[in-house]
């Protein structure tokens, strides 16, 4: 993957420069620890290079394919996603504020990769479930519902065993 998605840094003459990327399954590949291992997004990379920072933003769109956690199958995930960054040189890389990235004077470019697989993941919506269908019927696997809903506690039934166990207590006594 090395190469594949990187921008010249300082090199650059001022003003604006765009720079577009595509990603499909190998970059997922390369990201072993990646619940995401299927995707097409283009990236569009815009850096509007000032004199002594870039200023860059990246717009990922497209789809990735994830589990659902309810019913474990796989799904397309729509992804869009934007964000804003501030790059500088410095003496050394620093990362820790997330709106500045700071990298060496010595580095001309720059590897969005990890970049890229950490705003990927941030576009995913906490909880993962299949979208609805045209007539609002979930698109999750009627099957798995069906032992989903076998395993399901009626709370009203629970509570009432748990308060009748109660009163034979009170009743003993």
């Amino acid at each position: 993957m090395t190469g594949l998605y990187v921008i010249p840094l300082f090199g650059l003459s001022e003003g604006r420069h765009v720079f577009d990327f595509k990603i499909g399954n190998r970059f997922f590949d390369d990201f072993e620890e990646s619940e995401i291992k299927e995707g097409e997004l283009d990236v569009e990379t815009v850096i509007d290079r000032c004199r002594t920072y870039i200023d860059l933003t990246l717009t990922i769109t497209g789809s990735v394919r994830v589990s659902c956690d309810r019913c474990l199958e796989m799904y397309s995930q729509p992804i869009d996603f934007k964000n804003h960054i501030i790059i500088r040189q410095g003496e050394s890389l620093d990362d820790t504020d997330p709106d500045i990235l700071t990298v060496p004077y010595d580095l001309k470019e720059f590897d969005l990769s990890h970049l890229l697989y950490e705003y990927i993941h941030l576009a995913l919506p906490l909880r993962r479930i299949h979208p609805d269908d045209p007539e609002g019927k979930s698109g999750c696997n009627p099957e798995m519902l069906k032992e989903l809903n076998k395993h399901l506690i009626n709370k009203s039934e629970s509570e009432n065993t748990i308060w009748s166990e109660l009163r034979k207590l009170l009743n003993n006594n």
